[in-house]
């Protein structure tokens, strides 16, 4: 046999010889949940049969589920809310974000092997994406001691193995709580999922509040799930900064909460909660953790962008003067709400007070949250009576305030400041947890060029320096408005 002969049938050899997988394997199996793939896949199966969603729950499309990770028999019973809104949706990748419970390496550890193996199978990781996010900065790097023997991840993936037929992953733990690292992996995730033809599912894994008695975690849970769905993130990072709030996973919601925000999402829905007493109060009530089943949406409920008619501003004039002038004489508002599609629209909304030309309240909401009435309503009351610039309007003031109010557009991030049209864009400025904005009326009431105009917001509004509009990392967005006054 001559050499090449040799050497040709040593290159077939090797091309049939298997290659080394790294495989991550299961580090609870057996202990929070079963290691038999029959008794794991029944107890999966008997939880989601004991969920009942409603009509309306089955129409959501998640973009992001935030699901608990504590041992099956404690939280899994809330988790399989999430998981069973998963029946018949398809995924190309499931992107899991968890913290850490064991290492603080100053990193986001996104684990780089071949596949993430359970009782239930394989799971085939998205080497693409992993490979995208170790190379977009240093922080974000892959530690195998993070992952080999971290749960929170872990606990989602027979869930999913169940609910979805094929999909690929990406396991994603903070090991750090710098918040400049979790925007950069915020960063890149949303450069990624922006730009990509496939349909992703983000997981966020989280218990609540942890060792508390039964009532006092159920108070402090009730008050962070109302933060979430009302989408008040830098108000949640304080609380939980304070020990007000809780959730192990928050620094895994932190990057999501970022990432949601600039692909449209909005409306949390919470789809159910409980804690460890109820699901065995054979345990005690006395160290209880909590658990909540919450569900992003991939679209924000449509806001319509139709123009209002003369009699729909007038209406909504009267209704914010009465609303004020009821307020200070003790009266509860009562006003039919004429037949206008239009006042029923979610809108985002500002009401600016004024007295002989002077501000003397601003108060409104950047994102749509409610219909437009109401938030009329709201907004009215807070810029007389919540504005902290400025003593609450008094009755006397009531012949001379004249009332403005400003229906807003989406917001719309840009690229250059050249984008920005003054007096016609209002601004946003955003920067880790600080944010500012300015109405397109501040550029007209002031007579400021751009430059000017971003210096006052970067350090006037949103606690910033005077020239961060020009760091590539601050986000800037416009918005149009459609405003009216008396």
């Amino acid at each position: 046999m001559d050499n090449v002969m040799i050497f040709s049938l040593f290159l077939v050899f090797c091309l049939l010889l298997p290659l080394e997988c790294k495989i991550r394997k299961p580090a609870v199996s057996g202990r929070w949940y079963p290691s038999n793939p029959v008794e794991l896949r029944k107890e999966i199966d008997d939880y989601l049969n004991q969920v009942e969603l409603t009509d309306e729950q089955k129409q959501l499309q998640p973009l992001g589920i935030l699901v608990p990770h504590a041992g099956y028999m404690f939280s899994a019973p809330v988790a399989a809310w999430c998981y069973k809104l998963l029946e018949g949706k398809k995924y190309d990748t499931v992107i899991l974000i968890g913290s850490s419970h064991h290492f603080l390496q100053g990193i986001v550890s996104v684990y780089d092997g071949d596949s993430m193996s359970t009782p239930l199978g394989l799971i085939q990781v998205d080497n693409d994406l992993v490979t995208f996010l170790k190379n977009y900065d240093k922080s974000i790097d892959s530690m195998d001691k993070i992952h080999s023997v971290e749960h929170s991840n872990e606990a989602q993936m027979p869930f999913l193995q169940v609910m979805l037929p094929e999909f690929k992953a990406v396991s994603i733990l903070t090991s750090c709580s710098n918040p400049e690292v979790l925007k950069k992996t915020a960063d890149a995730l949303y450069d990624y999922v922006s730009k990509s033809d496939k349909k992703f599912l983000f997981v966020i894994s989280s218990d609540m509040s942890h060792y508390h008695p039964y009532e006092k975690a159920n108070k402090m849970d009730a008050a962070t799930l109302k933060l979430i769905e009302e989408e008040k993130w830098e108000e949640l990072h304080n609380k939980i900064k304070n020990r007000e709030c809780e959730l192990c996973g928050s620094l895994a919601l932190d990057i999501f909460s970022d990432i949601y925000r600039r692909l449209g999402g909005g409306n949390p829905v919470i789809l159910h909660y409980a804690n460890s007493g109820d699901a065995h109060p054979e345990y005690g009530l006395n160290e209880v953790v909590g658990y909540g089943a919450i569900v992003f949406p991939l679209e924000k409920e449509e806001v319509k962008t139709s123009e209002l008619t003369d009699t729909d501003k007038s209406f909504l004039l009267y209704l914010a003067l009465t609303t004020i002038d009821d307020a200070l004489k003790g009266r509860k508002t009562q006003i039919s709400v004429p037949d206008s599609p239009i006042l029923n629209e979610h809108r985002a909304v500002f009401v600016t007070l004024h007295k002989h030309g002077e501000l003397r309240g601003c108060i409104g909401h950047m994102e749509a949250r409610t219909s437009l009435y109401k938030a009329v309503r709201e907004m009215a009351a807070s810029a007389a009576f919540q504005d902290p610039r400025f003593s609450p309007v008094t009755e006397k003031e009531m012949a001379d305030i004249e009332i403005e109010i400003s229906v807003l557009t989406p917001m719309q991030r840009i690229n250059s400041v050249a984008d920005i049209v003054m007096g016609r864009d209002g601004v946003m400025v955003k920067s880790g947890w600080h944010s500012g904005v300015f109405l397109p009326q501040v550029a007209r009431e002031t007579g400021w060029n751009k430059e000017t105009f971003l210096r006052h917001l970067c350090s006037g509004k949103a606690n910033l320096p005077a020239d961060a509009w020009k760091d590539p990392e601050t986000e800037i967005y416009i918005f149009q408005v459609e405003e009216f006054s008396e």
